[in-house]
Parts: C-alpha cells; structure tokens; sequence
C-alpha cells in the first residue's frame, strides 16, 4: 500500500506544485472511499517537473498504464517523460 504521508511530504518538501484529485481527494473531503493509489496534477513548467522528478525517485514511481516490473523500474520518469505523460515526443 503507498504511504501517502511519506508521499505528500516528498512533494511538498521539494515544493513541487500540484493538486490532488481522485479517490484520495474525494476522502479527504469525507466520502467514505478506500483508495490505494495517489492521484495528482502537477504544474508542467521546467522548474517544477524537475523538483517532482526528484521527488518521486526514491519512490520507484511508474506513469499509469506503463506495466510494473523490471523494464519500468530502470526507466524512473524524469521531466521530459512527466511533461509529455503517455503522449509521444
């Protein structure tokens, strides 16, 4: 199960910008709601893809839809990858 705490204080440490939406937003507003994944959307500017990139490393972090495993682990997402998502370059 992910640590959210440990997660939400990455992100902020690092002073990334961004929100949370989804299941773990919905909860924090009292829907009763198990969520096990941490949705968010961050600010696409160079400054803050770099801090977001540096804080999601220690975190082995895989973009959605990206099958987990070995492959996916050598390929942690750096800025480029968050700024362009599932999309092509």
């Amino acid at each position: 199960m992910i640590d959210f705490r440990a997660l939400l204080r990455a992100l902020a440490d690092a002073r990334v910008r961004f929100i949370i939406v989804g299941g773990a937003a919905a909860t924090a507003h009292g829907v009763a709601r198990l969520t096990q994944d941490l949705d968010i959307v961050y600010r696409r500017d160079a400054e803050n893809l770099q801090r977001l990139a540096a804080a999601l490393a220690p975190h082995a972090p895989y973009l959605r839809g990206t099958p987990a495993g070995p492959a996916v682990s050598t390929r942690r997402p750096d800025a480029p990858t968050l700024e362009h998502g599932l999309t092509s370059r």
